[in-house]
């Protein structure tokens, strides 16, 4: 059966009064006709008894990530590593690589700090509102020049501040889809601002950037760490708190995505990367009989599993979407470009099984 660009069937052709086939005689079996979303009156009514059952195909793609780099360009991105190469030198190619290589599941955006280098430590003006380029559909190319464009400068490491203003975009992305939402906060680890020299009633910079990531996960909103690059015990521990209150820790110590090399940078963000994939699936118009509804993909069929270990479950009450889990969807994530077909049955018509997948 075809499908539309929107992934909705392109059925048969009938007649728009009746709903028959042009020509009279019954409907073909497997050309079953539109099935309205379910509404207000409750869902269609389809009466088994009439040859008119049959499945319907939709082609869908995991839902897209949206990920908000947070990226620290203060002064102290200058200082050289073992390498001779500058911490700035060492992270841009990476992360360069990393954004276009995830660019096709992934919708970027950037967000930079401090914003200007002639003004005094932590001043306001530093770190303003502005995100340099907003989370979009493609946006990936759009960050990569940004990034590339960019130089570290300013006295100050206002983490906490950049954090919060990241995390207002979330919320306003939030309001026009409903994509999984994350940060991606790059830093060589040692907020200072707010100054609480300057101001005795300041917070402590760390706390405060700690504070402002365990808001956004309290949101909803998860935060990737990556140190770029330090062997300070302090920096260490900072980053280390920042890794749990984002939520999603790497595995071992330190918590945080460590990388002293170029090439370990790029492991860690391909491993980030890797883990944002998105398993849900939105169904529009949702199934009309929920229980009769198959979920397949490289030539094999997920089953539904209420426990959320390996397999498919819905995650609304009106069926109108679906997660897949387990080693499911580690194979989704794992090819950015699946297609899952999601196929209704109608009442006491059963789906056929998937046809064989790649070799």
């Amino acid at each position: 059966m075809r499908s539309t660009e929107e992934g909705q069937p392109v059925l048969g052709n009938p007649d728009a009064a009746t709903g028959a086939p042009l020509g009279g005689g019954a409907a073909p079996p497997l050309d079953p006709p539109t099935i309205p979303p379910v509404g207000d009156a409750g869902p269609p009514v389809i009466n088994p008894d009439e040859d008119v059952c049959g499945v319907q195909d939709f082609e869908r793609q995991p839902r897209p990530a949206e990920v908000l780099l947070v990226l620290d360009r203060s002064g102290s991105m200058e200082n050289e590593l073992d390498s001779g190469e500058t911490r700035w030198e060492a992270v841009v190619p990476t992360l360069v690589s990393a954004i276009e290589a995830t660019t096709p599941g992934i919708w970027w955006g950037l967000k930079s700090y401090p914003e200007l280098d002639d003004t005094e430590s932590c001043a306001p003006e530093s770190i303003v509102p502005t995100i340099h380029v907003p989370i979009a559909e493609g946006g990936g190319d759009t960050v990569v020049t940004a990034v590339e464009a960019t130089t570290p400068l300013g006295d100050g490491t206002p983490t906490g501040d950049a954090v919060r203003f990241a995390l207002d975009h979330l919320r306003e992305r939030a309001m026009v889809s409903d994509n999984p939402k994350f940060l991606l906060l790059a830093t060589d680890g040692e907020p200072n601002c707010p100054d609480d020299d300057d101001d005795e009633d300041a917070p402590d910079a760390v706390d405060y950037t700690v504070s402002a990531i365990a808001d956004a996960l309290a949101e909803g909103f998860p935060t990737f760490v990556v140190g770029v690059d330090t062997t300070d015990d302090g920096a260490v521990e900072n980053l280390n708190a920042m890794a749990e209150a984002g939520g999603r820790p790497r595995a071992g110590d330190p918590s945080f995505y460590l990388a002293s090399t170029q090439a370990e940078i790029e492991a860690a963000l391909q491993e980030i990367t890797g883990e944002i994939a998105s398993c849900v699936f939105d169904l529009d118009p949702p199934p009309p009989v929920p229980d009769n509804i198959a979920v397949d993909f490289d030539g094999m069929r997920a089953e539904r599993d209420p426990s959320l270990q390996d397999g498919w479950e819905y995650t609304k009450d009106d069926h109108s979407q679906l997660e897949v889990y387990g080693s499911w969807c580690e194979r989704i994530k794992s090819q950015a470009q699946i297609k899952v077909n999601i196929k209704y049955g109608c009442p006491e018509t059963e789906i056929p099984p998937p046809p064989p997948g790649p070799e």
